[in-house]
């Protein structure tokens, strides 16, 4: 109301592609994206079914195999993730299947056993378990003699 008069342009939308604006270009990189989402989930798939066999095959974790496939789908997801703005871990999220080969191609690092205190228990068991069994065997008798001395 208080504004001046200025001139208002009303355009469609448009988006600019190799440098040019037209205005079906939204709909154009909607269906771009689309076809390039079913793409990586092709791939997604295609490298699961081949870690499956790999892994059937007796592959263990972590071999290089396993670590080859994982980084062409990685590279895959992430140019994916870059053209269409959304973040690599939502794309991680929507496609477990990465996840799975991620923990073939980096297996977490097997934990060490407390190798000391096991020994330590056997030690402990080798020692108190004669001295255990003697009691026990020592009440036995001595409960017998009384039993017979009772009843007998």
């Amino acid at each position: 109301m208080d504004e001046p008069n200025t001139e208002k342009h009303i355009s469609l939308e448009c988006t600019t592609i190799l440098g040019r604006s037209w205005p079906g270009a939204n709909l154009y990189k909607s269906l771009k994206l689309g076809w390039q989402w079913r793409r990586l989930r092709w791939a997604v798939v295609a490298a699961s079914e081949a870690a499956q066999g790999h892994e059937a095959n007796g592959l263990p974790p972590g071999s290089r195999e396993f670590q080859t496939l994982f980084t062409e789908v990685a590279s895959k997801v992430q140019e994916y993730s870059t053209e269409s703005g959304e973040p690599f871990d939502t794309l991680k999220a929507r496609l477990p299947t990465l996840c799975a080969l991620e923990r073939l191609a980096n297996p977490a690092p097997a934990v060490p056993r407390n190798k000391a205190g096991m020994t330590l228990g056997i030690l402990i068991a080798a020692v108190l378990g004669p001295i255990g069994i003697g009691a026990l065997i020592g009440l036995g008798a001595g409960m017998a003699h009384w039993i017979a001395h009772l009843f007998g």
